[in-house]
């Protein structure tokens, strides 16, 4: 396939300069992070309703509220043992039906890496199973993913556990008639391609790891509009990190003491994104925790980024989901096996659920990795691929999605 090289991102920002990166991650790391309440400081409902809808206006919506946990038991929404080895994340067609994508990371001579679909009762059938391979790896690991406003699917192809070397993509899955047809390759050359999310015909994607010597712990957020990456467009090479236009912001994370136990040697970074109903984009860093709401100018280029939450009770921060009707946007925490509500409107955080380390059997949280709504269900995906620093111990069967059934 025809390779074209970046050197404008046309639509995510006006005539952009390699330097206009490093300039918002600057940004980011001199604003004053938005203090965060203490557990103590935890308020009451009420108290948190004061603030109405102008927290979104607001680029440092400034303390956090913490509220009482609200101590919902997941329940078992299906169990995926025999499908696959690892389930990650999950998007809705718009119809109703749920996707799950399934890297199989572990065990992959033995599963198939796949997008399946779960129907409302859990029944798990294949949705599109013939992934290209990477021509250098011979794998392929789907991970974030969502379908874009052509109605093609758009899809993280995290090749960073296989080759660190800039050798992960996005594929794009060609949807005629509701189903899937044929998948190509829209960007390859990132490092760790890992969350989707897409706003207007501009997709942005969390790269999670940077690995540059000079910036260690660093990470960040791709922006590709439609026309360099949609259906018909040649595959987009990207330019070296520190140097392609495509990057709208950064994040560096909390530095990582020496690592003897095979954990990774740099803070994860940049994991789950989500908008919301205003337009503002939400990120945070699976390596510690921290939460930044980001800002645009009227033509999409980075206004602000902002730290809203660095907290004691949140130390990990995996895939997000915003429900754009309340503007409540849920936080996996895959170290903890909690779920999160974190409400933009109002500028509160409050824990759903935790519990110690599981099998995940009848519903337990498993390492949780995503979540999305639908209907009062948030359905929850348990990663279940345990690495040094989680509570999740080992990888075992049952392969299972959780879910909570709201108030």
């Amino acid at each position: 396939m025809a390779v074209a090289t970046a050197v404008v991102c046309s639509g995510c920002k006006e005539a952009p300069k390699p330097a206009a990166a490093a300039e918002t991650s600057a940004a980011a790391e001199t604003a004053k992070p938005a203090e965060t309440a203490k557990p103590a400081e935890a308020a009451k409902p009420a108290q948190a309703a004061a603030s109405g809808t102008n927290a979104l206006a607001k680029a440092d919506p400034g303390k956090v509220t913490l509220l009482p946990p609200l101590n919902l038991k997941p329940k078992l929404f299906c169990d995926l043992t025999g499908e696959c080895a690892i389930p990650d994340e999950l998007a809705l067609d718009g119809k109703g039906h749920i996707l799950v994508s399934m890297p199989n990371c572990l065990e992959y001579e033995k599963f198939t890496p796949k997008i399946a679909m779960l129907d409302d009762a859990g029944k798990v059938s294949d949705w599109f199973v013939n992934l290209p391979l990477h021509p250098k790896t011979g794998k392929v690991h789907p991970m974030g993913m969502e379908f874009g406003p052509d109605g093609n699917l758009y899809i993280c192809d995290n090749q960073y556990f296989d080759d660190k070397d800039h050798q992960s993509r996005i594929l794009r899955v060609i949807v005629k008639d509701g189903k899937p047809v044929s998948c190509e390759i829209a960007v390859e050359g990132t490092k760790l391609s890992n969350g989707i999310r897409f706003k207007g015909d501009k997709l942005y994607m969390t790269d999670t790891f940077f690995d540059l010597p000079d910036k260690r712990d660093q990470s960040g957020i791709w922006c590709f509009p439609l026309t360099e990456i949609g259906a018909g467009k040649p595959t987009l090479k990207v330019l070296p990190l520190a140097k392609d236009p495509h990057i709208i912001t950064t994040f560096t994370g909390k530095p990582q003491p020496a690592k003897t136990d095979g954990g990774f040697d740099q803070a994860a970074g940049a994991d789950g994104l989500a908008f919301d109903s205003a337009g503002n984009l939400y990120c945070g860093l699976f390596g510690d925790g921290q939460f930044f709401k980001i800002t645009f100018n009227a033509d999409g280029t980075v206004k602000s980024n902002i730290k809203i939450i660095d907290d004691a009770s949140f130390q990990c921060c995996d895939g997000i989901w915003c429900d754009q009707k309340t503007d409540k946007i849920y936080l996996a925490n895959s170290a903890r096996n909690s779920v999160h509500i974190y409400d933009a409107r109002n500028h509160t955080l409050q824990m759903i659920w935790e519990n110690a380390d599981s099998d995940g059997k009848d519903g337990l949280l498993d390492q949780p990795c995503t979540a999305c709504l639908l209907g009062n269900k948030l359905i929850v995906v348990n990663f279940d691929m345990p690495f040094p620093g989680l509570i999740n111990s080992k990888h075992d069967d049952p392969i299972t999605v959780s879910y909570f059934e709201l108030p």
